[in-house]
């Protein structure tokens, strides 16, 4: 990886999109469906919600050493506004890191323990690859989830 440029992200604006679809798909579930799964084993809405969230800081806290505070995701995943918060939130930092060519051409170190992401040192452009395939990846669960319930939702929104 050393030695190699990348060129500056262009997807920054259509991410923001996605994101606040993220947002307003929190109110597309049925109180009463929150904690819902299709079969045991696999997550419910509140746990996939939460879970992009908690993504976000993780990688932005740990790789990336975005130490100011952030918000408890467990905590404040458990409730609507505290779901919209929590991607509102992270979204603000992760727009500021995608912003930053100097930090997308960086390598960071994942100080984590366990896992398959352990000790292992990634630029900028893969952490933030991963993080919108992810973000990506989960929504598509969300629609999924929303479709099998029968839940009228927003069309898919993909550039």
């Amino acid at each position: 990886m050393s030695g190699e440029t990348y060129p500056h992200l262009d997807v920054t604006g259509e991410w923001a999109k996605l994101n606040e679809q993220l947002v307003s798909l929190v109110d597309y579930v049925p109180d009463d469906k929150m904690n819902w799964s299709p079969k045991p084993g696999l997550w419910n809405f509140r746990g996939i919600l939460i879970h992009i969230g908690n993504a976000r800081q993780n990688w932005l806290r740990d790789a990336v050493k975005d130490v100011k505070p952030w918000p408890d995701a467990l905590r404040e995943g458990q409730t609507r506004d505290g779901l919209k918060q929590l991607f509102r939130s992270s979204w603000e930092r992760l727009e500021r890191f995608l912003s930053d060519p100097a930090k997308l051409d960086a390598t960071y170190e994942r100080v984590f323990s366990g896992g398959e992401y352990g000790g292992r040192s990634f630029t900028g452009h893969w952490i933030a690859y991963h993080l919108l395939e992810h973000d990506v990846h989960h929504r598509a669960d969300l629609f999924h989830y929303l479709a099998l319930l029968d839940i009228e939702h927003p069309e898919v929104e993909t550039p």
